[in-house]
């Protein structure tokens, strides 16, 4: 080879192995496009002239118009604060389904209706509105037993190893359900259920039915009509229907409510490694962390009845000791967690202890719904459906535990 032919072949050989290294560099991925929101239609514009008016725009009322627009009714939904609003038990931002509710086979037969119903609207949402957890249920000494229907009976000696986060004695005993159980946002859930609906609430007060007899139809404030009524106020059903519906058959009462924040990274006190917890033993309740706000803790009982509209929404020191108690007895390892967030809710309760769901006296159209001892929001999609369907069927038989009459005491 001569002098100029090795000289190209030199010249030439940096750029084979650029050629070359090209060749190995990885091919770079096209990014991703952006993910289309799954918009809803707008809520169409309220029509004067409806089949149904219903007052609360709680979860029992968005629901209950939920079912009705899927049945084919015109509906208007009506709340004198506003959906969600501030002063609501609709306003936590988690609720608990708990599948075994008690062992009460009504009550837990809603419960997994519901759960289905939740879940779907959770799928059509942009954030989670279920999150699914298991629920364990302690079992006090003096309680009564009871089993339910999907849940496993269990000692302390097989709940220690399953859930170390909790302290368990040899002889404690709790039902688990490892299904059923989920934690529920609450107020997204109620917005995001009114928006499935396609309904806009009006901030309108409702009064107590006022009947056009000429036309059987009911008067609405802005002078439109509705041919039934709903009246889903919860705890402000007693300042519509005071004559029937007295405090001391139908009132708010307060729970204290905490959130204590794990330490950086701990994820043990999160679903799935966390269950929610009923402890009939002690009193108190759990739902276990999610999206950051911390574990919320709640004693079962109610500390106080109130005024829905006027009560004061902040907890007090005495409730967080007792809270803090229970929680270094139960939790030990949060004994010392820090309070993230904290607020004093209201739920609504009948005398009974159970829902109340009947017409009014004298109005063979106009539907109660309420109380239901804080269970109501997570089986509003059931009850709902029930609702919708007496309204489409005004003779459907009433449940007799939801009564009217039998909360007033004149039920056999």
């Amino acid at each position: 080879m001569d002098r100029r032919r090795l000289l190209a072949a030199l010249a030439a050989t940096p750029a084979a192995f650029a050629l070359g290294a090209a060749k190995k560099e990885p091919k770079r991925k096209e990014p991703p496009e952006p993910r289309r929101s799954r918009r809803r239609k707008g809520a169409k514009p309220p029509e004067e002239q409806v089949d149904v008016a219903v007052v609360g725009a709680g979860a029992l009322g968005a629901w209950t118009a939920w079912h009705l627009v899927r049945r084919g009714f015109s509906v208007r939904l009506f709340d004198a604060y506003g959906a969600g609003n501030g002063r609501a038990a609709s306003n936590m931002p988690s609720m608990m389904l708990d599948p075994v509710q008690g062992g009460d086979p009504l009550y837990a037969g809603l419960a997994e209706e519901s759960a289905k119903a939740w879940e779907r609207l959770s799928n059509t949402a942009s954030l989670a509105i279920l999150t699914p957890c298991e629920a364990v249920t302690t079992l006090g000494a003096s309680a009564p037993l009871f089993e339910a229907r999907g849940a496993d009976r269990l000692t302390g000696d097989d709940l220690r190893p399953r859930y170390t986060q909790i302290a368990w004695r040899p002889e404690a005993a709790a039902l688990v359900a490892e299904k059923g159980g989920a934690m529920l946002a609450g107020r997204r859930g109620l917005l995001e259920t009114i928006l499935d609906a396609q309904i806009t609430p009006e901030e309108v007060v409702m009064p107590a039915p006022l009947r056009d007899k000429r036309r059987d139809l009911y008067m609405l404030p802005d002078g439109g009509t509705a041919r039934s009524l709903v009246y889903a106020s919860g705890a402000w059903l007693t300042e519509l229907f005071p004559q029937i519906l007295p405090p001391q058959r139908l009132s708010a009462v307060r729970h204290q409510i905490f959130h204590f924040g794990p330490g950086q990274g701990d994820t043990q006190f999160r679903p799935p490694a966390m269950p929610a917890l009923v402890d009939h033993a002690y009193g108190y309740n759990l739902l276990p962390d999610i999206e950051g706000v911390g574990i919320k803790v709640w004693k079962s009982a109610p500390d106080a009845t109130i005024d829905p509209d006027s009560f004061d929404r902040r907890a007090d020191d005495r409730a967080l000791a007792e809270v803090r108690q229970w929680l270094a007895a139960r939790l030990p390892r949060l004994a010392g967690a820090p309070v993230v967030a904290s607020t004093a809710a209201h739920d609504c309760r009948t005398a009974s202890g159970d829902l109340l769901l009947d017409r009014l006296p004298g109005h063979p159209r106009v539907w109660l719904v309420g109380g239901g001892t804080g269970r109501a929001f997570a089986l509003a999609p059931a009850i709902g459906a029930r609702v919708a369907a007496h309204v489409e069927d005004s003779a459907r038989a009433i449940e007799p535990r939801w009564a009217l009459g039998r909360l007033l005491g004149s039920w056999t």
